[in-house]
């Protein structure tokens, strides 16, 4: 009795299992024929989006951005946005009594980010170009406060010079390396090499003038706007020039171990200001020759070029050693393939 019972049971499982199928089946055809289905059920409407391919729409829509790098340029924007705002935000006030601090920081935070986010979602950013930008933006911005310093502005003036300075630094290296114009690594270590040695030769620059006249004051202004000039100077000179390896293990530690010699042999025989003169003149002479030495030698490297093409396969005869002891020659079919 209790086969038969579990007999009867798997009968009815499978049949229910397999009637909705068959009349979903069978019911399939006649929905889509349906008289009484209205008649903007049965034909959907056209598209309206842009004349985009799926691909692009799908690439798009699924990171919210037209390029790689438009992330870094939105997250650069929102900082600066939060730290001048913060700053233009202190400015307005009045004795203590308002706090605009945080009405500041929200309100440069949303605006920028805004415009990093429009930027990058209809115009592409690669990652090279938005690092590149980011570090303009920064320096640019610490450039502007140290004008504003040297200068004696109010703090009004000393926010909105910084956020001016740290926008054009931003949007102008955007718009110069657009069109799939980006920087390599070895532009990338030029500009940073270029702003190192403009920070280290303001440095010294300052150095010697604090040691001449030691009632002056040490002055940081230059230093903090030194970086700015170096990175726009790299930028300039990355358009005719390409560093190898060894042009770049060159340039980095020739003129570092130059004046490192210069700094151990004029400091125990003179004054802080003849040895920050020797220290300059060694630093900048090395800097130069090792530069133009480096710039007459170096060979650029050819673009390399991707195949269009896949590989090719072509039948070729094969002769193979064949018979006892392989004292014979055998010929069969082959297949080869270049890339």
């Amino acid at each position: 009795m209790r086969p038969f019972l579990l007999l009867l049971c798997l009968c009815s499982t499978v049949a229910g299992a397999w009637e909705p199928t068959r009349s979903f089946a069978q019911a399939a055809p006649s929905s889509s024929s349906s008289p009484d289905e209205p008649e903007w059920a049965r034909t959907p409407p056209p598209s309206t989006g842009p004349a985009e391919s799926p691909g692009e729409r799908a690439a798009r829509y699924s990171r919210f951005s037209a390029g790689p790098g438009g992330p870094a340029v939105v997250v650069t924007e929102v900082i600066l946005g939060l730290v001048g705002g913060s700053v233009l935000g202190s400015a307005y006030d009045t004795e203590g009594k308002t706090n605009n601090f945080y009405t500041g920081a929200m309100i440069g935070g949303l605006t920028l980010g805004t415009a990093g986010i429009l930027y990058q979602y209809f115009l592409p950013v690669e990652r090279s170009e938005a690092l590149f930008a980011t570090l303009l933006s920064l320096s640019s911005m610490v450039g502007g406060i140290g004008f504003a310093n040297s200068n004696d502005l109010s703090d009004r003036d000393r926010a909105i010079l910084s956020l001016a300075c740290s926008q054009v630094g931003l949007f102008a290296t955007l718009a110069l390396t657009s069109g799939g114009q980006g920087f390599s690594g070895a532009d990338m270590g030029l500009i940073s090499l270029t702003a190192f040695y403009s920070s280290l030769i303001a440095g010294l620059i300052e150095f010697i003038n604090d040691a001449e006249n030691s009632g002056r004051g040490y002055n940081f202004a230059p230093m903090l706007m030194a970086p700015t000039i170096g990175m726009v100077v790299g930028g300039l000179l990355s358009i005719p020039l390409e560093l190898n390896g060894l042009g770049f293990a060159l340039i980095s530690s020739v003129p570092l171990m130059a004046s490192g010699m210069a700094i151990a042999l004029s400091a125990p025989l003179s004054g802080n200001a003849t040895t920050g003169r020797v220290v300059l003149i060694t630093l900048t002479s090395s800097l130069g020759l090792t530069a133009l030495i480096t710039a007459l030698t170096s060979n650029v490297p050819p673009p390399q070029r991707a195949s269009a093409s896949g590989p090719r396969l072509t039948p070729v005869p094969v002769v193979l050693a064949a018979g006892r002891h392989n004292t014979g020659l055998a010929v069969g079919p082959g297949m080869s393939i270049q890339f």
